[in-house]
């Protein structure tokens, strides 16, 4: 091969390197602006799902403050409800206790009588 053909080789190869470094430079751009599309894109997906759970989840914290106050409520209706039984059972205790003892009262004046008119018909 001679010097001219050895030049001509290489500018040829060249040429081949700056057509392979230009199309690979092309593909670069290309890639870079469609992966900055898709970014973009992504993120105004993202964005727009993200506004919507912003606003279930809000749904749901109100969900959550309205069933707190109503269990509030009950809890409170509930503490009320049974400080009123406590007391109607206290005083029903009371009474029951008082009719027992008077009933236990009249068994032992009975059982006193009992015992003396016994005692009569045994003498």
């Amino acid at each position: 091969m001679t010097k001219d053909e050895m030049e001509q080789v290489l500018r040829h190869f060249d040429e081949k390197a700056a057509e392979t470094q230009r199309h690979f430079d092309e593909k670069a751009v290309e890639t870079q602006h469609h992966f900055d599309e898709k970014a973009a894109e992504t993120e105004r997906h993202f964005d727009i799902v993200a506004e919507g759970l912003r606003s279930e989840i809000q749904i749901v914290a109100e969900g959550v403050v309205g069933a707190n106050e109503r269990l509030d409520r009950h809890a409170e209706a509930m503490r009320a409800e049974f400080a009123e039984v406590r007391a109607m059972i206290k005083f029903s205790y009371s009474e029951l206790d008082r009719r027992v003892t008077h009933l236990e009262s009249i068994m032992a004046n009975l059982a006193a009588r009992v015992e003396r008119l016994e005692s009569r018909d045994s003498a």
